[in-house]
């Protein structure tokens, strides 16, 4: 099972979801802009990307776009953080949305519900 990228330009949100997912045993993979994002998911395949809306370089919607173009990424969950309201990203092709700021049961709810509990040690 590939990582849960991390896609925000915030790093302090980054780092955050960063630690948090890893504390709760999931492998995370981490990008800052769109353009690292595609560059990582062409590496390897992520099982989920938690993707922000907003960013410099290619934003949100870019990078589904992208992604929706690529047979090796278009059945990846996709699950947007915005803080922007929801007429900004409604009409996307996502697995979900998160507000920003984070409500923390609701994120890790959300990543259980899409790519399961975090593997066994």
């Amino acid at each position: 099972m590939g990582p849960v990228l991390i896609v925000d330009d915030e790093f302090g949100i980054v780092e955050a979801v960063r630690d948090l997912l890893s504390d709760e045993g999931y492998r995370v993979a981490t990008a800052l802009n769109g353009r690292e994002a595609l560059e990582r998911m062409a590496r390897e395949r992520p099982s989920m990307v938690l993707l922000d809306y907003m960013m410099p370089l290619l934003n949100g919607p870019g990078v589904l776009e992208a992604m929706q173009r690529d047979p090796a990424l278009r059945d990846v969950p996709v699950v947007m953080m915005s803080a922007s309201p929801p007429e900004f990203w409604q009409h996307l092709p996502c697995a979900g949305f998160l507000p920003k700021p984070f409500d923390i049961d609701q994120l890790l709810a959300t990543v259980r519900q899409i790519v399961g509990g975090p593997p066994l040690h």
